[in-house]
């Protein structure tokens, strides 16, 4: 999910990035957390209202629509509307539900009359406009309504995992490992053509070696999957076009180089945008108060955890309007 209120930027990182993978989240489905969010959400649209066909259900900065794909199992008669400020986010929920109405808007201002909403959600996505957003979420809940949020938890699982990856591009950023490689590969071409010399390419070719080793050394110390594997992808891309560089001409390599710089700059603002959108536990207190203040019961709050460790990776709330 993106918002106006992030460096324009981010809001491009995440737009580009909900139109390339079509639809499918940063967290995939299956992941270690999946279990428990199935769970919350389960028991969230477990208490549905009476007469379920009247439901209007708001996934707030829906992002892949998760919460929606929730909720359609359970409430399949309800009213569903989604809402992010990414344009290409909405458009591929659109083509994945298209029983819902979704649209492009900012998360802090949304086209909907006050209380109109029975069921007001989010999944990782309203933080992202700031903890005030939870004001524009109880504007819209209808009396009697749900308001349910899954918050991103400040040095929780999620927020180490997005943390490592920002370190893991760092780390890729300060080897040189793309521009060395530029330089080896344009000294390869020369040399093929015939307009390059042996020494030019044994000289790119030494600067560009450690550069591997360092990509190798972050791969060993943080894992082959670390920042979902692109420290692999880059390292497994340059070895194949290298021991093949016959195969390539040098407007494909550039093409390419530029490419990955691209996707691990945009990758790193992402991950960086997550760890700020992560709440703390004052944070989550002011939260808490906001919702109280304007008469909203808090039913739940407590944290989700994953895997055989139980560790904790979000926030969850459950609120009522009286």
């Amino acid at each position: 999910m993106t918002s106006s209120t992030q460096e324009p930027s981010v809001s491009v990182d995440w737009d580009v990035y909900w139109r390339g993978v079509q639809g499918n989240g940063e967290h995939q489905n299956g992941g270690p957390e999946e279990t428990a969010l199935s769970e919350f959400w389960e028991s969230v649209f477990g208490q549905s209202l009476a007469g379920v066909g009247r439901n209007r259900l708001l996934d707030l900065a829906c992002g892949n629509g998760a919460v929606t794909g929730h909720a359609m199992k359970i409430m399949p008669s309800a009213q569903y509307y989604c809402v992010d400020s990414s344009f290409s986010a909405t458009q591929e929920l659109q083509k994945r539900y298209p029983q819902s109405t979704c649209a492009a808007a900012d998360v802090l201002q949304t086209p909907f009359i006050s209380g109109s909403f029975h069921y007001v959600c989010s999944q990782f996505g309203i933080e992202y406009a700031g903890w005030e957003a939870v004001g524009e979420a109880l504007r819209l809940l209808a009396p009697q309504g749900t308001l349910a949020l899954v918050l991103h938890m400040h040095c929780g699982a999620i927020y180490k995992e997005c943390d490592q990856s920002v370190r893991a591009i760092d780390a890729i950023k300060e080897t040189s490992v793309l521009p060395l490689a530029s330089a080896a590969f344009s000294a390869g071409f020369a040399l093929n053509a015939g307009s390059g010399s042996v020494a030019d390419f044994k000289a790119a070719e030494k600067s560009f070696t450690p550069a591997v080793r360092g990509l190798e050394a972050i791969m060993r110390e943080m894992g082959p999957n670390v920042a979902t594997g692109l420290p692999q992808q880059l390292y497994r891309d340059i070895s194949y076009m290298y021991r093949n560089m016959s195969a390539y001409d040098a407007k494909e390599v550039a093409s390419w180089v530029e490419g990955m710089a691209k996707e691990l700059d945009a990758f790193r603002g992402r991950m960086s945008s997550m760890l700020d959108a992560a709440l703390d536990g004052s944070t989550l207190s002011k939260v808490i108060d906001l919702v109280t203040a304007q008469g909203v019961s808090i039913m739940r709050q407590d944290t989700l955890t994953m895997g055989s460790n139980q560790e904790p990776f979000a926030w969850a709330l459950v609120c009522k309007r009286d």
